[in-house]
């Protein structure tokens, strides 16, 4: 399993968007995604998760079960959560046929037509045994990695299967308000919210170059791995993930470390719709796993740090945008939470920068 964390801030950005709090209280559009939660062994945190699970399950409406298993532990310091997901390794000709059938939104046609044609496609790829210590593209790789519950979604990995799809787990060492319908206490961390982002990783916002991340030596030097070695682990999202470098190279996807900005785009010619969206590394990039947006540029909560003590964390239109393309189905919602979503899209862009006390 790969694991992907969330961390407390140090800097962050606030948007108006659709706050967790939409869990609570409001009514939901009928779905038939389903998580299965086991206990947390906290009877009140369980109550927020299943919140979390809520929350998704008004967005999307793909026929699923998504099994998780969820815990606290004692994390490493400053992560407030993490996701271990299990993966189905495919073919990229499988995925990109499971996505055409799946395809109900304009982004999402989008999407497809613009993946490689073939069977096969290219990396813009570095820090490799086959590097040289430069960037290059590797061509013709053949397979892919989908989290279980994304494959759920597009119809890889039977609908009910009862395998564990992902384990969540949440750090004991840090207070959280678990009920964010009247706003989070302060000093505590908005539990919901958290557990939102760890189910979006388990729901596919995950990205294999945090595989080369840590199994590389860095992006300036030549690794201990050859180019094949890495060819299973692009994700879905992944495809998502262009540059100017790789547009320039002829690659399909940037799979870089560090170096140049990363761009979100979905038409295969990285017509940017966020420019510079993607975190680059832990280890030898920008600090933060790549399976995220770029810390504290306020584009959703699939960022890797979560907002300061006494805030609500907030879903956006583009976190919505980057599940739809990767094989959700968004519900159509009722007049009760249309308003809410609505905010979302009438919000974006409206930022603040907020800084902590203390942060650099």
């Amino acid at each position: 399993m790969e694991t992907c964390k969330i961390l407390r801030p140090t800097l962050r950005q606030l948007a108006c968007g659709v706050t967790v709090a939409a869990a609570f209280g409001a009514a939901s559009p009928a779905h038939a995604l389903t998580f299965n939660l086991t206990s947390t062994g906290n009877a009140t945190a369980d109550m927020g998760f299943q919140a979390a699970a809520s929350f998704w399950q008004g967005v999307f409406i793909d026929p699923v079960i998504v099994n998780i298993t969820a815990g606290f532990a004692l994390l490493d310091p400053n992560v407030l959560g993490q996701a271990g997901s299990a993966y189905l390794n495919t073919s990229f000709a499988a995925m990109k046929t499971a996505l055409g059938v799946d395809a109900s939104s304009v982004d999402d046609a989008t999407m497809v037509v613009g993946l490689p044609g073939g069977s096969n496609y290219s990396k813009l790829i570095n820090g490799t045994a086959d590097s040289g210590g430069a960037t290059h593209v590797h061509s013709a790789i053949t397979d892919l990695q989908v989290t279980r519950a994304n494959a759920k979604a597009i119809g890889l990995v039977a609908a009910n299967d009862a395998a564990e799809d992902a384990q969540i787990t949440f750090s004991s060492a840090f207070n959280f308000d678990f009920d964010p319908s009247d706003g989070i206490g302060a000093g505590l961390f908005d539990f919901v919210g958290i557990a939102i982002h760890e189910l979006g990783h388990a729901m596919g916002f995950t990205s294999g170059v945090d595989f080369l991340d840590t199994n590389s030596n860095g992006p300036g030097v030549s690794g201990s791995f050859r180019d094949a070695y890495f060819d299973p682990y692009a994700t879905l999202l992944d495809f998502t993930r262009c540059s100017g470098a790789s547009q320039q190279a002829g690659a399909d996807i940037d799979w870089t470390i560090g170096g140049s900005a990363k761009d979100f785009a979905i038409d295969g010619a990285c017509s940017a719709l966020v420019s510079n969206a993607w975190s680059t590394g832990k280890a030898f990039g920008d600090g933060w796993q790549a399976s995220h947006w770029k810390d504290s540029f306020n584009i959703g909560i699939m960022d890797p740090t979560a907002v300061p003590p006494g805030q609500l964390n907030v879903v956006t239109a583009r976190d919505i945008q980057a599940f739809d393309v990767i094989g959700w189905t968004q519900s159509v919602p009722e007049p009760a939470s249309f308003l809410l979503f609505g905010t979302a899209l009438l919000g974006m862009g409206v930022a603040r920068k907020l800084k902590r006390p203390g942060a650099n």
